[in-house]
């Protein structure tokens, strides 16, 4: 028989490995009681902050709080006493909920928690009390110093900072400080912890800060208004801005720098949540808050922010080759002792510049295709099943609005071993356009915090590898064939759409038959500024058509429906990630070919996503401060 799900929750230790110090097993009646204490022991641990965390504690819907919920309910309690084996429930004040994340793969769907119980809180529910090791409490108490780190300068006097006087600190004549060129995640967190450094910091960012920002946005949804220098790329926050604010990531949850820049994120505004949740986002209406409260805290420790000025390119020194500032678009030239370059993934003339500059670059690969959209309730239905599709009641019931992942290599054919797969997958979410010129076309998908639409979007993208790029790219300029091949895919995607930012589609079924879809048989848009039937599996070369086609196929088996005909496909999401990294050293974290360039997070090639750029800017910050020491 198959161990029921209780049997195989897991409590493991933190920082050694689970099932370590195991005796040697005996025979007989004492033997099995030994093995079974041990195996008791190997599902228990100490974590960081001297408690037994918990794992793959489960409770289903129908007894649970709700997705909005991460207290130590009495279910919770009762699911964790019967993985302890405790004569009653531990008390709900020694126990605390560390992570919780909606399981659809349960009948009815569920939660399932990490929690962590208290060494009192087990005594008292009638189990043994362990020791707390002193290390373990360590692990605790260096990522919280880490987390405060950046809060230490909320304690600092205000007047510190504006007793050096605006004019003495940012005068132009002044290299005695370091610039930040773009203020999305990775700009945002080098200047935050540079700044609580005391250092002096200049911050560039060629859009508007969120609130007029929002505005150009809101003048492009309404009437078509395109601002090239203010837009869904463009401005503060960067792309992640207009999005889904997602602030998952695959370089560690609990490493010292997420923690930290979750932390910085809840004292500037988002929801405590967000330490807890086992799939965390923001949503574009709280990001909005977010940016404005950080960039006010920045303001009061002296950090000067320059919207609406653009980079033009980074300076050299005649004679150390070491970069000492940056030359704007309007011609002035501002001094620096270091720069922070997060430009971010689509600041394509800003990498023609570096090139230019004879800076090393290096073809970096990244994904494109389409997005696909479907009806939300249709996957709450596929997810959690007819019955339970209800509970999500547009982002306002217990179970969180129904999300996806998909992936699939392909085994044979012209496109053997090319993957596809699902990215930035959006419920309860709409198209935008991501435009920064009229002539080419791209998209995105985003969502607000409540993710209420009646629409899910996700990405639909293969890998672009140096070989398919590589024609497209003008002599000399062979590092930028990315550049090159995002740019002719877009502008054939505009003349697909027929100009005006309207947008070509396909129904799945119809890409998988290579005909153009009939436009009275279009399912509903969220994309706002209109949708066109077109020959989509005609925009990417036959290799990349081969691979999203089949794996259409593929998905539609695991999710019914997927590939059907309410299934719409827009076109095109090329702009997944930067399509060129500028080399850097690992230890320094310079650029490989200019001393005191330090190229940081997605547009430079070193990041993919929110929380992995912010956490190259800290890393970014620190190496600058440790080259100061």
């Amino acid at each position: 028989a198959m161990p029921t799900r209780a049997s195989r929750a897991l409590v493991v230790v933190v920082g050694a490995r689970a099932g370590g110090d195991r005796r040697r097993r005996g025979r007989g009646a004492g033997a099995a009681a030994a093995r079974k204490n041990q195996r008791a022991r190997d599902r228990v641990a100490i974590d960081d902050a001297g408690a037994w965390r918990v794992y793959d504690v489960h409770v289903s819907v129908d007894d649970d709080l709700g997705k909005d919920s991460s207290e130590a309910s009495p279910a919770v309690l009762a699911a964790v006493q019967k993985i302890l084996g405790t004569e009653r429930a531990p008390a709900a004040s020694g126990t605390r909920v560390r992570r919780k994340t909606c399981d659809a793969r349960t009948k009815p769907p569920g939660f399932s928690y990490v929690v962590d119980v208290s060494d009192e809180a087990i005594e008292g529910a009638g189990g043994t009390k362990r020791p707390i090791r002193e290390r373990a409490k360590k692990v605790e108490r260096c990522a919280r110093e880490a987390a405060s780190a950046l809060a230490a300068g909320a304690e600092r006097s205000a007047g510190e900072a504006t007793a050096r006087g605006a004019s003495d600190a940012f005068g132009d004549d002044d290299d005695d400080r370091v610039v930040v060129v773009g203020l999305g995640p990775a700009g945002l967190f080098a200047a935050l912890a540079l700044a609580e450094a005391g250092e002096r910091v200049t911050v560039f960012e060629r859009g508007q800060p969120v609130e007029s920002r929002g505005r150009d946005i809101g003048a492009l949804f309404a009437r078509r208004r395109l601002n090239e220098e203010s837009n869904l790329c463009y401005g503060e926050g960067g792309a992640g801005t207009w999005s889904d604010g997602k602030l998952t990531t695959r370089i560690g949850r609990n490493s010292e720098r997420v923690r930290a820049v979750l932390q910085a994120l809840v004292r500037f505004g988002a929801p405590d949540d967000i330490l807890v949740n086992g799939k965390p986002h923001l949503g574009t209406d709280r990001l909005v808050r977010i940016l404005r409260a950080a960039r006010l805290y920045l303001q009061t420790l002296g950090v000067e922010f320059r919207f609406g000025e653009r980079c033009a390119r980074v300076n050299r020194d005649s004679r150390s080759g070491e970069a000492n500032g940056v030359t704007l678009a309007d011609g002035d030239v501002v001094r620096a002792k270091a720069v922070v370059l997060a430009a971010g993934h689509s600041s394509r003339g800003l990498m023609e510049a570096l090139h230019d500059e004879d800076v090393k670059l290096s073809y970096q690969s990244f994904a494109a295709g389409f997005r696909i959209e479907h009806p939300q309730g249709m996957l709450d239905t596929i997810q959690y099943g007819a019955k339970y599709a209800g509970y999500v009641d547009n982002g306002k019931g217990p179970l969180p609005v129904a999300d996806y992942r998909v992936a699939n290599t392909v085994p044979h054919g012209i496109a053997a071993g090319r993957a596809c797969y699902s990215f930035c997958m959006c419920p309860g979410g709409q198209i935008v356009p991501t435009s920064t010129v009229s002539e080419e076309l791209c998209i995105n998908g985003m969502s607000f915090s409540k993710r209420a639409s009646k629409w899910a979007n996700s990405g639909l993208v293969s890998t672009i590898m140096e070989a398919d790029a590589a024609p497209y790219a003008d002599d000399g300029y062979e590092p930028l064939c990315g550049v090159a091949f995002q740019r002719h895919i877009e502008r054939e995607a505009a003349v697909m759409g027929g100009g005006d930012l309207v947008v070509p589609v396909q129904i799945a079924e119809d890409f998988l038959s290579e005909r153009v879809s009939d436009a009275a048989a279009l399912p509903s848009s969220s994309y706002r500024l209109g949708v066109t039937p077109a020959p989509l599996h005609q925009l990417y070369p036959p290799e990349v058509t081969a691979t999203i086609r089949e794996s259409l196929v593929r998905f539609d088996k695991q999710l019914p429906g997927f590939s059907g005909p309410r299934a719409l496909i827009h076109a095109p999401e090329a702009r997944t990630s930067s399509p060129v990294r500028i080399d850097r050293d690992k230890e320094t974290m310079c650029s490989v070919s200019m001393v005191g360039l330090y190229p940081t997070g997605e547009g430079a090639g070193y990041a993919g996503g929110i929380v992995s750029a912010a956490c190259d800017g800290l890393a970014a910050a620190e190496a600058i401060l440790r080259a100061r020491v």
